[in-house]
């Protein structure tokens, strides 16, 4: 998305759904369109989503049913308008109206939904995304912060899908914009190689070359470094490389912090974010490269689970301190066990979107979640020790402050204990200095 409105044409223009017909609503200007986000960004659980979520991802239900998504000759006019169509969609998003609610599906995930598919444990195959409100939840907020020049932290439970998610981002932006220089960075590199996150480029690549309208060859073509372009030979015998030139390219921290931060960046992805403990040092050199003078030109996003408690301190304080970090704020209730209201980076409890309590729509049940949480967790205390008890809740937090609790053996009860630290941090505890 650009960040000016060119002189008579609007922002942007979204198709929309409603009542199965389909038109087009437009945005005057960045201002509009945020308005329109804004409201429409709630909380897993609050979506509401009804029978127009089977709608959402209508061309991957059709190719279940029938093992393509266009029934048309490759080259007609129906098969040409057809992918035209799909690729428009892709590169806008999609407004979706129900009987009492509207929804707004980002470009990235209207793809993902769509045409991605992924290796699902679940099902043991390679299956198209379900719909799950958490997962809408977070592109909502990746869209909102970038809409408002921030940045985006994502503190997340285990299996929830973002590495997938976040490589569907880097695909829709190599796959139909011009020149975008895009990077996945993380604090060691088999986090992102062919045994990490970049076999799911490969996977996407693969099926979206084989099964779509969409071929786009890479040169170079190998891990850690794609950019979009083809050698051509025209009649005259001269060699050019023509395509779309974005770049995608891996870089790994483990040797230095800085390493491949320089240049412009459109997008800069940190996975595992929780096992990053030079997170902080790399951003500082990062926020450059995303900024031209006052204006934010790229955004970065990390994302993860909390490792070992000295590993994240830079997730922690990322999230628990946004905007400090330039990182867009949402309120949240979710500090705590106690219910406590403040500003955080998005976190993702493990009460959303937990199989089985979702509905057949895709809305968390949450209630129904906490209490199998609460029920399970109580049972946890009893049989494990308190070291691995506190570790396992870690990894399937209910709120933060479990996500970041003290995991050895403790005198102290430790809600009290990340009570009062933030507090302190926060300076809200009152304090003196006396000579003595």
């Amino acid at each position: 998305m650009t960040n000016n409105t060119v002189s008579g044409k609007p922002y942007i223009e979204i198709p929309t759904w409603e009542n199965n017909e389909w038109t087009t609503t437009s945005f005057s200007t960045l201002e509009d369109f945020k308005d329109f986000l804004i409201p429409l960004f709630k909380e897993p659980g609050q979506y509401n989503f009804d029978e127009t979520a089977f709608e959402f991802n209508s061309q991957a239900r059709k190719f279940q049913k029938y093992g393509y998504f266009c029934p048309y000759p490759e080259g007609s006019r129906d098969f040409i308008s057809y992918w035209n169509d799909q690729k428009n969609k892709c590169r806008n998003g999609v407004i979706f109206k129900g009987e009492k609610d509207t929804w707004y599906l980002t470009r990235e995930y209207y793809m993902w939904v769509n045409f991605l598919p992924i290796n699902d444990k679940v099902k043991r195959k390679f299956d198209f995304p379900d719909i799950w409100d958490s997962q809408y939840h977070m592109a909502l907020y990746e869209l909102l912060a970038e809409l408002h020049w921030m940045h985006c932290v994502v503190l997340k439970k285990r299996q929830f899908g973002s590495s997938y998610y976040h490589c569907a981002k880097l695909i829709n932006q190599i796959w139909f914009e011009e020149t975008p220089i895009l990077k996945m960075g993380a604090s060691l590199k088999d986090y992102i190689n062919e045994k990490g996150s970049w076999k799911f480029l490969n996977e996407y690549k693969s099926f979206l070359d084989d099964k779509t309208a969409w071929y786009r060859p890479m040169n170079p073509g190998k891990v850690l470094m794609w950019q979009q372009q083809i050698e051509d030979t025209g009649s005259d015998g001269r060699s050019t490389l023509k395509g779309l030139k974005g770049t995608l390219q891996g870089v790994s921290f483990d040797q230095k912090d800085t390493t491949g931060v320089g240049g412009a960046v459109r997008f800069f992805f940190y996975e595992e974010a929780g096992v990053a403990p030079t997170m902080d040092k790399t951003v500082e050199y990062l926020f450059p490269a995303l900024q031209s003078g006052d204006i934010t030109t790229g955004t970065f996003i990390a994302a993860g689970t909390v490792g070992d408690l000295d590993q994240c301190e830079p997730l922690k304080h990322m999230t628990m301190y946004p905007e400090v970090n330039s990182i867009y704020p949402v309120e949240t209730n979710l500090l705590d066990d106690k219910g406590t209201i403040g500003k955080s980076a998005l976190f993702i409890p493990e009460q959303w979107s937990m199989p089985p309590y979702i509905d057949q729509y895709g809305n968390s049940l949450v209630e129904q979640a906490k209490a199998a949480l609460d029920a399970k967790f109580e049972q946890w205390k009893k049989d494990l020790t308190p070291e691995k008890y506190q570790l396992r809740i870690s990894q399937h937090p209910r709120n933060i402050a479990e996500a970041f609790a003290y995991r050895k053996v403790s005198v102290f009860p430790q809600n009290l204990v990340a009570a009062q630290t933030r507090r302190i941090e926060e300076k809200e505890y009152p304090y003196e200095f006396i000579n003595l």
